[in-house]
């Protein structure tokens, strides 16, 4: 029986779970996300609770994530990496059962499909809805 070599060996037992993110070529030398950024993203993890707001987190991580620059990387880039470790709990779980590369960029794909998964469900009040006001139609 022919020996198989480590690389192998790992390649076989990865197989078949590449992640849903697809990761554009960086043409950046030397680049490399400190850990110190990636514990930023993941001080405040979204986790997919009835109680917490997908649309509040996704523009937190934009606030985050805007202020990381590096040389001849995309912010695009930058967000579809770190993303995955701003998730926690359902959420994560979520994420790792969307298709193999389904997420080709961040503004088409990311956002939107968590949002849409995670939407608020919290019932409006008898007291919030009471405050809503009748619009009044005019006839033209």
């Amino acid at each position: 029986m022919a020996e198989r070599t480590m690389e192998e060996l790992l390649c076989a037992l990865t197989k078949g779970y590449e992640e849903a993110i697809v990761l554009p070529e960086i043409n950046a030398d030397h680049f490399e996300m400190k850990t110190n950024l990636l514990q930023l993203v993941q001080a405040n993890p979204f986790h997919g609770r009835e109680s917490e707001n997908p649309h509040a987190h996704i523009n937190s991580f934009k606030r985050i994530t805007s202020t990381l620059r590096f040389r001849n990387v995309p912010k695009d880039v930058i967000k579809l990496m770190m993303f995955p470790y701003s998730l926690e709990g359902a959420a994560k779980t979520w994420y790792e059962k969307e298709p193999q590369y389904s997420i080709l960029n961040w503004e088409d794909s990311l956002p939107s499909s968590l949002t849409n998964y995670f939407t608020l469900r919290k019932p409006l009040s008898k007291n919030e809805i009471s405050r809503f006001n009748k619009i009044q139609r005019k006839d033209f």
